[in-house]
């Protein structure tokens, strides 16, 4: 019973280091501008300026990122959002996988990974929830439920 207890144990603190290990990089407080603009032309930043919002890096080869597509989608209905597909091909290319996908997400093209850089992304996906104020107050790597990102939303509200 003991061995299973200190089993668990170590098990919630390896998993909690790996968190901290792959979250340590990504921004918090202002997020860094991002000056592209969206496949169809709006202004990427002004899609999240009033929080709480979503800055979701994703990729269209990433398995994680197709799991989480339709929980993405929804919550997408409910919060301003901004998507940015990270090394996913020419804006051709990457407009062919949205429309395949029924897709009808804000995406920035970051094909060359230079603003996932800037947001300290180190792999896909990532979560950036702000507040009112526009500051990133949430980040995270990896699945995420939509439950998890409707609480975090939640939260961010209250901040």
């Amino acid at each position: 019973m003991l061995k299973k207890l200190g089993f668990y144990l170590f098990a919630a603190l390896f998993i909690f280091a790996g968190q901290f290990l792959v979250n340590r990089d990504l921004v918090s407080g202002t997020p860094p501008a991002i000056a592209h603009t969206t496949l169809t032309g709006e202004n990427a930043m002004q899609r999240v300026i009033k929080g709480p919002a979503i800055v979701y890096f994703w990729a269209e080869w990433c398995g994680i990122c197709r799991s989480m597509q339709g929980s993405i989608s929804r919550v997408m209905q409910d919060y301003p959002s901004l998507t940015v597909a990270v090394k996913s091909g020419d804006d051709s290319k990457l407009g062919d996988y949205l429309r395949a996908k029924k897709l009808n997400w804000p995406v920035v093209n970051d094909n060359d990974g230079s603003i996932g850089q800037r947001y300290g992304v180190k792999g896909v996906p990532a979560l950036f929830i702000t507040n009112a104020a526009g500051n990133i107050v949430f980040t995270t790597v990896g699945f995420t439920s939509e439950w998890g990102l409707r609480l975090r939303l939640w939260l961010a509200g209250l901040s």
